[in-house]
Parts: C-alpha cells; structure tokens; sequence
C-alpha cells in the first residue's frame, strides 16, 4: 500500500477536494477554479508527453503568473523533470544552463523571449511562448488541442529527481541541484504547518516561484483547497493593490521585499493581518516594527535549495509574541530551531561535534535528513564535498544559543547573499580576469543597508594599465546579470596571500565588515 511521497499528491487533493473553490488568480488577468486549473494541468502534462520522451528535462522561463505555476505541477505530473530558470540572467548564462541540464523543451514568458530565443535555437530546443494575447496564442492552442481529462499521476519513484534548480555557490559555474519528489512534499507539509494556512488563506505569489520553487508555495497552497495570487511584478503598490482586492493572507519575501512594502510613499495600513516568512537575511528590528504596526506577522526562515529549502524557523512562545518589539526583533533575527521535518540541523565543529551552547563558539551548520538534495547534476565531485561525512555542509558559520537558537555569524564558502538572490564570488572574478587591464580579482561581500550585501571587487591591475570603476562595470555586466555586478571596485597595488599564494578574503571582508557583530547581513 506504499506509495511515492510527491507534492503533485497536494494539487491532485486539490482538484479532487475543492473543485468549485478559485484556485489561482492573476490580478488584471484571468482567473480558474480548481475544476480548470486541473483540465490546464491535465492538458499541459498531455501535451509534453507528446512532444518529448519520458523523464526528459523540460525548462521554465517565466514571472510569477498564472502561466509559469502551471508548469510546477503539469511537467513532473507527466513524468518529467522540470528546470526553473532565473529570470534576472543573461543569454550566455541561460546558454550554459541549458546545456548543462540538457533540457529538451523550453517553456518561457513573451517578455523574457528574447533573451533565450537565440540560444535555444543554437542548441536546438524547441520553445513554447506563454502569455495573455496573441504572444501566448500558439501555447493556448497547445493546450486546447489536448484532452483535460484526468491524467493519472506518472511518479512510481519518491526518490526521482523532481526540479533541478540551479543555485551559484562557490564555483565559477551555477550548480544544479536535484530536490526530489520527497524532499519536496516534506518541505511542503511543514511549510503549510508552519504557515498555518487552510482553505480560507490566500497566498500573493511575492517570492519568484524560480527561487526553490517558492519555498514550496507552487505545491503547498493547493493541498488545503487555498487561492493563489500570481504576481508577475513584485511592486509595492502592485503588492498592496493585490492585498486589498484579494483578501491575502500570506506571503514570502526577502527582507528587500519588506522594506519595500514599508517604504513610507507606499506602505498600507492592512484591514486584516497577513503572515510573512522571510528569509535570506534577518529583518532589521525597524523592519519588523513597521511591518508589525502596517498588519504583517513576520516569521524568519532559513535554508538553502540543496535543503529543499527551508529547515529552521525562528519559533517564538506566545510570552516570547507578546514582548516589545525591540525585544522580540532579536529572537526573530535569529535563525532559530530545526523545523517539523528537516532532520538534523546542528552547529558542528571539525571533528563534527556539537559546539556549546554558549552563543560563541562558533561551527558550521551541518544537516542529515530527507529534506537534503539527492545531489548536483552531472557534477559528482561537488555532491561528494556538500555531503562529506554524511553530513551536508552549508558554509554556513553560526553559533547555538543556550536555549538551542543557531544563529548565522559569517559564511566560510565564497557566496553572496544579496537581496535574496545567491550571487558567486568566483563568477565574477572569473570575468573580472577577462579584463585585459586586471591582472588580480578578488570579490568579497559587503554590507548594504537595502540588499543585505553586495558583492565588492578588490583588483591590481597589471603595470600601465588603467582602467575606471565604470568601465570594469560595463564589462561585467556585459557578461553577467546586472544584480551581481560589484556595487564598487577598490583598486590595490597588490592583494593580501598566504604564504602558498592564495587569496585571503577574510582580511578584505574583515575592513569592509569592522564594527559588526556578524559578518553576514
């Protein structure tokens, strides 16, 4: 009677359980109830099984709409892997994952088209056009060529690579990482636990869907019968619009999403409270007041895609709600207790030891259980460092508390947080080096008071040659995404090594960071 744990079970209780309930909603656009969100899904999932062969890897390129969720239940419901890519990339970017994950189909948004148009024909994938209008017309004839019918779900392994996410870490190039049908339905049920949502809540789809599948919110929601609201653009007044119109009850953000919404020229206050998890770094206590005096309840999370996302959450006891804000807001800025079904997450030292519960010593946060990746695509000797001693290894320095809280002190691998968005330090010193004037690139994070941290490029140049910040910025982001070009450029005759030559970040970050408690933000 075993049968294989996967998050589509969530959608497929959804469409059995609430037909008449509305399903999904796009503000200014359409909207379905859960009887035709199932015949689309149904349609969608026909449609890729004729077009491709079973299991193959089929990318989705697209905003938060109605559109792009659909692909998070139909691609794997018909057997297949689906590829979410980020829609802040450029070409040579989309290119190389792509190649990597070997897609064989490519689903994407009129408005992010031409970004991938030229590449996908250079490697031969066909590409679907989603959208509302004439732009998304042959995609609609897809579907409406199709049977919607109920289509029997097409998992016979848990353990089958559901979503292969791409995440950049500490190499030049984006890794892959495989979450599986039970990674991902674990992640959803304690997200909708923690969450507390039901058939009454109504989630605004703030987080990019892209980001680890939402923390899950592309599956979870449907599980209790509740209404999603699609948000192509995350825009304050476009957020609150929503809100208001939608009855919304819960969202997911990055503290920069926070900030926005509190913005004095934009924020509301609410006619009814709204839960918000947030995590890439912890809220500032102002943040937390004003979101707490708007109507918001923000929850911190933390986690990383290889964990599915989401394993610890920043609980508090009710005596713990009802403290004064300024008192609450560090308990909240911590990362917190292992979640509902993440396994275990401890703060280890070297020889994998608990550290003390001290709130000093510090350790990397070190994770076991179902909720951690099955590993990285085509790229072995990456999965076998992450999970060396049968312990994932976040990079992540932190220290417990001596009521069990972790909390983040600094990052031992070479990754940027910015904004939410995982930024390789080693990606863009590798195109920094193309510069004919850069004989030297070192890129460290920085704290930034609206993203968290930047990234920040320390260089020597080669001798008589001269080059200007704003040229060296023009040429990254020639080659990159504007988000992860350094916010600035320092320039040194030489840059700090050991004595075996290599670079010592830590002195650079240690200037940049002086003053701080913690070296992350």
């Amino acid at each position: 009677m075993n049968t294989p744990l996967t998050p589509l079970d969530l959608v497929r209780r959804g469409l059995n359980v609430y037909p008449e309930r509305t399903a999904v909603i796009q503000p200014g656009g359409p909207s379905f109830t859960y009887r035709q969100w199932g015949e689309r899904l149904y349609r969608l999932a026909r449609a890729v099984q004729a077009t491709v062969a079973p299991g193959a890897h089929v990318a989705v390129l697209s905003p938060n709409t109605h559109a792009g969720l659909l692909t998070y239940s139909a691609v794997p419901w018909a057997g297949h892997v689906l590829v979410p890519l980020n829609t802040r990339l450029m070409p040579e970017e989309y290119a190389f994952q792509l190649r990597h994950a070997e897609v064989k189909l490519l689903l994407v948004d009129q408005s992010l088209h031409d970004r991938v148009r030229e590449v996908a024909a250079e490697q031969g994938i066909p590409v679907w056009v989603m959208g509302e209008g004439p732009a998304g017309a042959d995609f609609e004839a897809r579907l409406a060529g199709q049977d919607g019918s109920p289509l029997p779900l097409a998992v016979s392994d848990e353990d089958a690579t559901i979503t292969i996410n791409f995440t950049s870490g500490t190499t030049s190039s984006p890794k892959g990482v495989m979450l599986t049908h039970r990674n991902t339905l674990l992640n959803a049920i304690e997200t909708l636990f923690y969450f507390k949502a039901d058939q009454d809540s109504v989630y605004l789809h703030t987080l990019p869907d892209f980001h680890a599948n939402g923390w899950g919110g592309v599956w979870s929601p449907f599980g209790v019968g509740a209404t999603h609201v699609t948000l192509p653009a995350v825009k304050a007044e476009a957020a609150y619009d929503a809100i208001e119109a939608h009855g919304v009850t819960h969202l997911c953000a990055a503290p920069t999403v926070l900030s926005m919404l509190t913005d004095p020229a934009c924020a509301r206050t609410l006619g009814r409270p709204v839960r918000v998890a947030t995590a890439g770094s912890p809220p500032h206590a102002r943040t937390i007041a004003d979101m707490n005096a708007l109507g918001f309840h923000v929850t911190q999370v933390y986690g990383l895609t290889e964990t599915s996302p989401l394993i610890t959450v920043a609980e508090l006891s009710a005596e713990q709600e009802a403290l004064p804000t300024a008192t609450r807001a560090p308990i909240i800025a911590r990362q917190g207790f292992e979640m509902l079904l993440a396994g275990e997450v401890e703060v280890l030292d070297t020889a994998r030891r608990p550290v003390p519960h001290d709130g000093q010593t510090l350790g990397e946060i070190m994770v076991r259980g179902n909720l951690v990746m099955k590993g990285y695509y085509r790229n072995p000797d990456a999965t076998a460092r992450a999970l060396d001693g049968g312990w994932f290894h976040t990079g992540d320095v932190a220290v417990t508390h001596p009521d069990g809280r972790i909390e983040i002190r600094d990052r031992n691998k070479d990754v940027i947080i910015s904004g939410g968005e995982n930024i390789s330090s080693v990606e863009i010193e590798g195109v920094l080096y193309a510069h004919p004037a850069v004989r030297e690139a070192v890129v460290v994070a920085m704290p930034d008071e609206k993203w968290g941290e930047v990234p920040c490029a320390f260089l020597a140049l080669h001798a008589g040659q001269q080059v200007t910040p704003q040229e060296l910025d023009t040429h990254v982001r020639a080659h990159l995404a504007g988000f992860k070009a350094p916010k600035r450029y320092e320039f040194r005759d030489d840059l700090p090594k050991t004595a075996s030559g290599k670079f010592q970040k830590f002195v650079l970050r240690a200037g940049l960071w002086a003053g701080r408690e913690r070296a992350v933000n």
